[in-house]
């Protein structure tokens, strides 16, 4: 299959040659419902002539439905003699999500190799959250491809979020080895499919990140008390790296990484890993050095990978290794997201590890310590 990707005003041309597989959808199975047990009203005993029977007594409540679905209610009472039977009581309804169980835990996660797979079996689920963005042509909004762990359960800690946007004229699916990594690393990735995700009200980027903190809340969803609300990065590619310097403005993105593509945004909330290729003609590395130079207000790395051009970085097809730009991302998303300080050195720091690599050129602000 061959992704053209195109020039916006502020995005690039690209043409990746590359055969794509299908990705896997993740399914649930619906619940079954509970039956309440109604109980029977029993039979008031009949007065004398002048006086009414006395009333029936009422049903018992129904039971519990089971987790993830709603009890039936209780049958109604007979009726006693003249008084009738109160109705029974309604059941009580049953959890909405089974595997609901006891919220997560906000901690510090035990460290990883960023090169290696992390702990967690992942599935990806096509078509979910909202419509955000522009349709292609004209057409409908697209909506969402979630990477995610499969058992967020797994560990008891709360998974912290990544939106991803993609490059001009791509989708999630192009990007698969990546952000599929990142979620077997435990973080729950959400990326918009639209092929512009720089356009549209709200920012699909952010469209995105709002759907997934609801999803946190709703009692029905896997995700249900498992998001850690409190770390949110942001990542793209060309066209998404700009989009994710806008989504950084956000008080709700804690971290971004831009990779191919940045501009200046003042109003960050946390710290930046702006990525270059040192053989990027497309968006070249003097244009990333504009946004490095306007952030002041937060620790930032300008990491120019030296042999990279616009997208040779990138993990296509269906492998379970990643290449250097993506490893240094998702040690970044750990360090900033998870607490993995057995990674920090890798950017921070006097001698930090990406600084005395031969095959990076780096420059920093404010991360010495």
């Amino acid at each position: 299959m061959r992704h053209f990707i195109r020039s916006t005003p502020c995005v690039l041309t690209i043409v990746v040659a590359i055969e794509l597989a299908t990705a896997g959808c993740g399914s649930s199975s619906p619940s079954t419902p509970g039956t309440g047990g109604g109980g029977s009203g029993g039979t008031g005993q009949a007065g004398s002539s002048a006086t009414a029977g006395t009333t029936g007594a009422a049903g018992s409540a129904g039971s519990a439905g089971s987790a993830g679905s709603t009890g039936r209610g209780g049958s109604t009472g007979a009726t006693g003699g003249r008084g009738g039977g109160a109705a029974g009581t309604t059941g009580a309804a049953g959890a909405g999500n089974a595997d609901a169980g006891a919220a997560c835990t906000v901690g510090a996660w035990p460290a990883a190799d960023p090169s290696m797979p992390g702990p967690f079996a992942t599935m990806t689920e096509n078509n979910v959250g909202p419509a955000a963005g522009v349709g292609v042509d004209g057409g409908a909004a697209p909506m969402f491809t979630l990477f995610r762990p499969m058992d967020l359960r797994q560990g008891g800690l709360c998974h912290p979020v990544i939106t991803w946007g993609n490059g001009t004229g791509s989708t999630p699916n192009l990007y698969r080895a990546l952000l599929n990594h990142l979620a077997s690393h435990g973080f729950v990735v959400i990326a918009s499919n639209s092929t512009n995700v720089a356009q549209g009200t709200p920012a699909p980027m952010l469209a995105g990140v709002t759907w997934v903190l609801e999803k946190n809340a709703d009692p029905a969803s896997p995700m249900y008390q498992r998001i850690d609300t409190t770390h949110i990065g942001g990542t793209g590619h060309s066209q998404g790296g700009f989009a994710t310097t806008t989504a950084g403005a956000d008080a709700r993105i804690t971290t971004i990484a831009p990779l191919c593509g940045a501009q200046t945004q003042r109003n960050l909330h946390g710290p930046a890993f702006l990525f270059c290729g040192g053989m990027d003609t497309t968006v070249p590395c003097s244009n990333i050095m504009n946004a490095y130079n306007g952030i002041t207000n937060q620790p930032v790395m300008l990491a120019n990978y030296l042999a990279a051009d616009h997208a040779n970085w990138v993990t296509f097809g269906g492998s379970n290794s990643v290449k250097p730009v993506e490893v240094a991302t998702t040690a970044w998303m750990r360090v900033h997201l998870m607490g993995d300080t057995a990674l920090r050195g890798r950017f921070y720091g006097a001698s930090c590890t990406l600084c005395q690599d031969p095959a990076w050129q780096v420059m920093r602000k404010m991360m010495d310590q």
